[in-house]
């Protein structure tokens, strides 16, 4: 593996010859990011620049500097960290209101192109960017507006079950915003096969709902409300969804569907946690990226434990330092934090 840097304007400056550890995390339905530490000599300092861009010669995405930082012990150290190419996306808002109709790859292409790609104000444009994606089997009918346009993004990649990433070519210098579906596979993850050297689960029902209660347009007995999701008895975890901003005048006979789907996104972001963490053997009985790689769906198996999973790889951490390279993944949905908590309210 190569590290090699690029400049604002994607042409090659360099490569990052010797480093004391790289941190590279990759993320299915969100946006990634990245640690280096390395020597403060002349050679690294003129190259890691805030702007600048790091490649790895093993990957399809690359990464933004976006923090440095410089410190002196018994050597003196640069640290530089960013997000992954997707991160430019959170530089811009969705100005106005857009109605979201049909497809979801169509949908996301309409954002980029009113907002990053081709916008009205020249001004807001990001050169070198573009947008592809598989034929992906989902439909939307929805309103947004004045949201930051990554956060609306990662949200609906992640209702969807939908992967994210922005990959670089470094010959043409473009920036392509990508959607994709991860591949189900055989791999089995487990301590019992020895493929595991670490391993940690999680299933929690803090955040969890799934009856939604959405309010749209209207006040008091006269609002229009309606329910998503299912449940009863001790199983009925119930939540609000303010829908006001959503315009029966936009969507005609149509406008209770869309306030059901409102609900229906908000459930699947407050789906039950079960995730399966665990750091990789590197001479265990599966290959990286051959027999399992990021969004892919694999089993996870502790059988003293009692857990059995067949759930996607949702995060994959790759660190390299003085021992060589370490994979630490993550299977399926974590709690929700704080943040991710009051964003939905």
């Amino acid at each position: 593996m190569e590290l090699y840097v690029f400049g604002e304007d994607r042409s090659l400056l360099g490569v990052i010859e010797a480093y004391e550890h790289l941190q590279w995390t990759r993320r299915y339905s969100a946006c990634g990011g990245f640690a280096l530490r390395a020597i403060a000599d002349a050679h690294n300092i003129g190259m890691l620049r805030m702007g600048h861009i790091l490649w790895k010669n093993d990957d399809a995405e690359a990464g933004i500097i976006d923090h440095i930082e410089l410190n002196a012990q018994e050597q003196e150290y640069i640290t530089v960290a960013g997000r992954f190419a997707t991160g430019l996306l959170a530089r811009r808002i969705i100005w106005q209101t857009e109605m979201l109709q049909g497809n979801l790859a169509n949908a996301i292409a309409q954002l980029l192109a009113n907002h990053v790609i081709a916008p009205s104000n020249p001004d807001r444009a990001i050169l070198g960017m573009a947008f592809a994606s598989t034929p992906l089997n989902h439909t939307l009918t929805m309103q947004v507006s004045y949201r930051n346009l990554l956060t609306t993004i990662e949200d609906l990649c992640a209702a969807y079950d939908v992967g994210l990433r922005t990959t670089f070519d470094p010959v043409t210098r473009l920036l392509t915003v990508t959607l994709y579906d991860g591949r189900l596979t055989s791999a089995v993850f487990s301590r019992e096969f020895e493929n595991l050297t670490e391993q940690a689960y999680t299933h929690s029902a803090r955040g969890y709902a799934c009856v939604a209660l959405i309010g749209g347009e209207g006040e008091g007995e006269l609002r229009t409300m309606v329910t998503s999701g299912t449940g009863s008895g001790l199983g009925r975890y119930e939540v609000f969804v303010d829908a006001k901003a959503l315009r029966s005048e936009d969507f005609g006979e149509g406008y209770p569907a869309a306030l059901i789907q409102h609900g229906d996104i908000r459930l699947k972001e407050l789906r039950m946690a079960r995730s399966f963490d665990a750091t990789l053997h590197n001479q265990g009985n599966l290959r990286y990226r051959e027999d399992f790689d990021l969004g892919d769906i694999v089993t996870a198996v502790s059988p003293r434990w009692g857990v059995s999973m067949q759930t996607r790889i949702t995060e994959i951490e790759e660190t390299y330092d003085a021992e060589g390279r370490h994979i630490d993944i993550v299977l399926g949905r974590g709690a929700l934090t704080i943040a991710q908590k009051l964003k939905g309210v």
